[in-house]
């Protein structure tokens, strides 16, 4: 597996909705090489957005998109300007995106090993705030070793 995080795939000063942020982190990807087309990689993200918002707490969403339309398993990095609601139920807001994007031949072990490896960092405060304060070649840095476990 090639390295899950590219250097051009984090973004900083994001705004607009949680649409726009998803759309906007899709297009990198697209951008990467990394999905095959960033209209239907969207609309997979939002529909599964729809079962559950990704929001997982810390001011964080996790929206993922496990599908035909992803060449490589990758993630994409999005920093937003302001905090944008990302459960419109609850009203919770998020400022710091991590979209995953998966192939559906790989969505069980992939998904799960992302999840796992951020999971165990972003319940610490520090491992957050180094996100929100770090410039984008230390954000690279951070994402990678995590990661790659």
């Amino acid at each position: 597996m090639s390295k899950l995080i590219n250097e051009n795939c984090i973004v900083f000063d994001m705004e607009g909705s949680k649409k726009d942020i998803i759309r906007t982190l899709s297009g990198e990807l697209y951008r990467a090489g990394k999905i095959t087309d960033t209209e239907e990689f969207y609309q997979d993200v939002l529909a599964r957005e729809a079962i559950t918002p990704t929001f997982v707490g810390f001011d964080m969403g996790l929206p993922h998109g496990k599908t035909d339309h992803v060449l490589e398993a990758s993630v994409c990095f999005g920093r937003t300007k302001e905090p944008v609601v990302w459960n419109e139920e609850s009203g919770e807001t998020a400022d710091l995106i991590i979209l995953i994007a998966v192939p559906l031949s790989e969505a069980g072990d992939t998904h799960l090993k992302i999840l796992a490896n951020l999971s165990r960092r972003l319940m610490h405060e520090e491992f957050r705030e180094s996100l929100r304060s770090s410039t984008r070649e230390q954000v690279y840095t951070i994402l990678e070793e995590v990661l790659e476990g």
